[in-house]
């Protein structure tokens, strides 16, 4: 508890507050001291000037008669015992003192307070020399003792000594300094709980954040904190949630990609295995039976060789497309072409195999539809995989249609391939462009689902997307967009 940021914050405050206080409560002391001091010298400001009156000047040498002045200083004295006399020049020499000669250890004082205090312009309380007390400044009274024609021959100087026993005594009973010293002690106390409260509450969010980062330590990523500020806390926090999140979402992509990886590996497997054992019985039946195959049977055989040699040169190749595009090492030759003739041409090349299933291939091309930018060996690699998908999945006497229509507007070119096929389940749908995915009943039935990942990527490379709808037993159209070349 004692290494937790809770408990070091509150020691270090409490040491602040502590601190604090004992200045606060020297400062009022010395302060205290000080008023004292200031209220015994204004009191006492008239107590030179009043003994001065007593002090006579001799008028023939204009000297200070000694008899009378050491009888006026021990009356003085007897009346007040702290004060102490002594007669000075007016550069502050010492001339006459109260004191034994040898308890007078300094032999003049500093000029200047004795000015000050004359002027009466600088604040009380104003210290000056001991001659008793080397170092120990007293406050005092003065007076100026003037000659015979008004002109000013020495000073009387008398130092107020203080009991400090005394005084620190009435210091500390002091009605004032008792107030005083009881509302800082009650501020403090307010202030060290209301500290303490605060740092509780600041500190909250950090314990929560700590525990949270702990518990995803730990393996549970789940784990988020509350962000109630837009402080630096809170923007901490908001930052953890936004990086436990990713790290959360990260894992799920690798745990499905590591199934999707699984499920590849058995695919592939799968779709290598079979045309390989084709070729395989094949080849062992031609070898064995060599003398007694019919030449009709033996092209038959070949022919079956050779389609399942296409078929698994279409895959290597498919694999290997794809995943050019996926590392987007795909480079787009962009230019300009007609997407009307493409489509002819492909619609050509797949005449005879509509034919062949009796499905009717139909088009919608405008005339004057514009020329569009784009790559255009990568825009009818789609058009191919998106044609045969369609005579894929369409039944006989089925429909396979495909139109372009201009969207000036917008400076684009949608195409449409639609067929009657037997539609895409809503569960399928999301799936429809994942790699090797088939769905429903096509699973067990065609081979690797390549060619819409594969369309979907190169429509993504042209900043674009393949839109889908369908309908189950209904049929299904995809469509993009390629920009109009001005």
């Amino acid at each position: 508890m004692l290494h937790s940021l809770f408990a070091k914050l509150s020691l270090l405050f409490i040491a602040l507050v502590l601190l604090i206080s004992a200045v606060d409560i020297y400062s009022v002391t010395q302060t205290s001291k000080r008023f004292v001091d200031e209220t015994t010298q204004r009191a006492n400001l008239g107590l030179a000037q009043s003994i001065a009156r007593e002090m006579h000047v001799d008028t023939v040498t204009g000297q200070i008669e000694a008899v009378g002045m050491n009888q006026l200083f021990m009356s003085a004295m007897t009346i007040n015992p702290i004060v102490k006399l002594f007669v000075v020049d007016l550069n502050g020499k010492m001339i006459a003192s109260s004191a034994k000669p040898e308890a007078t250890k300094l032999q003049a004082v500093a000029a200047q307070p004795i000015r000050d205090l004359l002027d009466g312009k600088k604040p009380l309380p104003i210290y000056n020399d001991d001659p008793r007390n080397p170092g120990d400044p007293k406050i005092f009274s003065v007076a100026p003792l003037l000659k015979p024609d008004g002109s000013p021959l020495a000073y009387l100087y008398i130092t107020i000594g203080t009991n400090d026993q005394l005084d620190l005594a009435s210091v500390r009973h002091s009605y004032i300094l008792s107030a005083l010293l009881r509302s800082l002690a009650i501020a403090a106390a307010v202030v060290l709980v209301a500290g303490l409260v605060l740092i509780y509450l600041l500190t909250r969010h950090v314990r929560q954040l700590n525990t949270a980062v702990r518990q995803v330590q730990e393996g549970d990523f789940s784990a988020r904190v509350a962000v109630q500020s837009s402080d630096e806390i809170g923007q901490l926090g908001t930052a953890f949630n936004s990086m436990a999140a990713k790290i959360e979402s990260s894992l799920d992509t690798l745990s499905r990609n590591d199934s999707l990886r699984r499920e590849l590996v058995a695919n592939i497997s799968h779709d290598l295995r079979t045309p390989l054992a084709s070729i395989e019985g094949y080849t062992e039946t031609i070898l064995l039976r060599e003398h007694v195959l019919t030449e009709i049977e033996r092209k038959t055989y070949l022919q079956t060789i050779l389609k399942n040699t296409q078929s698994l040169g279409r895959l290597v190749s498919e694999l290997f497309e794809l995943s050019k595009l996926e590392a987007k090492q795909t480079t787009l030759q962009i230019e300009p072409f007609s997407i009307t003739e493409l489509i002819q041409d492909n619609l050509l090349k797949f005449e005879p195999q509509a034919n062949e299933q009796a499905i009717q291939l139909a088009s919608d091309l405008p005339r004057h539809t514009p020329f569009v930018l784009a790559d255009v060996a990568l825009i009818e690699r789609v058009l191919q995989n998106i044609i045969a998908n369609a005579l894929q999945y369409t039944p006989q006497q089925g429909r396979v249609s495909i139109s372009v229509w201009p969207i000036m507007e917008a400076s684009q070119v949608r195409v449409s391939v639609a067929d009657t096929g037997r539609g895409i389940t809503p569960e399928d749908m999301p799936h429809i462009f994942d790699r090797f995915y088939r769905s429903g009943p096509m699973r067990e039935k065609a081979r690797l689902g390549l060619g819409l990942a594969i369309a979907h990527r190169i429509v993504h490379l042209h900043n674009s997307q393949i839109d889908v709808q369908s309908t189950p037993n209904v049929g299904t159209t995809f469509s993009f967009q390629l920009p109009i070349y001005n």
